[in-house]
């Protein structure tokens, strides 16, 4: 009987530590704006589809015939259980070269940069800024702790305002150059509104954070080459 009482009693306590974790009095909301003006942002995203289809490639030798190739590709997408026509679309939506606000098959819809995108982005920064730059003191506070209003930032671009950027990379394995193309927006403001755990960075330290890394480091695709670089040109808190 008394150990029944004494779990009785301590149910309320946990929920009501559960609730303010909840409601913590340390986040705050801030209106930020991002201007891509002298750089482009690249999203390039690592669809799933993309791994679907290296998976597949993987049961088709290159060096087949023609008709050998079609019956190998055949016979690996019916082992997945993917019908031909469930296959084209898996290739289209691999090709996506930005996500957008649509999640359609051929890329239409507002051009948006993600959340985790944007996480990445400060982790990456947090490791690579100056000392005397403020930082987020662990990876997994970043995702705690910042967060971005419907999960994304809006670019108000969408797939008809891009440009092209082509180049030629090196292979990993090999000096062998490949011909590469990839679009980016350019001369956009990514806009949202973040929501900020001053527990783990005050609003102004995170200001100072992306200005910095907005900057000298970047966000998205082809950094090395001096995309995704930007200027904070809104920050207020709401």
């Amino acid at each position: 009987m008394n150990r029944e009482k004494t779990e009785t009693t301590e149910t309320p306590e946990v929920e009501i530590q559960e609730t303010e974790a909840l409601t913590s009095p340390h986040f705050v909301k801030v209106n930020v704006a991002f201007h891509f003006l002298e750089s482009g942002y690249i999203g390039l995203p690592f669809w799933p589809e993309r791994n679907t289809l290296i998976n597949v490639s993987k049961d088709v030798n290159p060096r087949l015939g023609d008709a050998k190739k079609a019956a190998a590709l055949n016979a690996a997408l019916e082992k997945r259980g993917i019908t031909p026509e469930q296959y084209e679309r898996i290739i289209q939506r691999a090709s996506r070269p930005f996500y957008t606000s649509t999640d359609a098959d051929d890329g239409s819809g507002e051009i948006i940069i993600p959340q985790r995108i944007f996480q990445s982005f400060l982790n990456h920064a947090s490791m690579k800024v100056p000392r005397v730059i403020p930082r987020i003191a662990e990876k997994g506070l970043t995702f705690i702790g910042i967060k971005v209003a419907d999960g994304f930032f809006r670019t108000g671009k969408t797939i008809k305002d891009t440009k092209v950027f082509a180049r030629f990379v090196k292979m990993e394995e090999s000096n062998q150059r490949s011909f590469c193309e990839s679009q980016y927006i350019i001369d956009f403001s990514a806009t949202g509104i973040l929501s900020v755990d001053e527990s783990i960075i005050k609003s102004n330290e995170l200001q100072r954070l992306c200005e910095y890394a907005g900057r000298y480091i970047g966000i998205g695709s082809a950094r090395p080459q001096g995309f995704g670089r930007f200027a904070v040109a809104h920050w207020e808190k709401i």
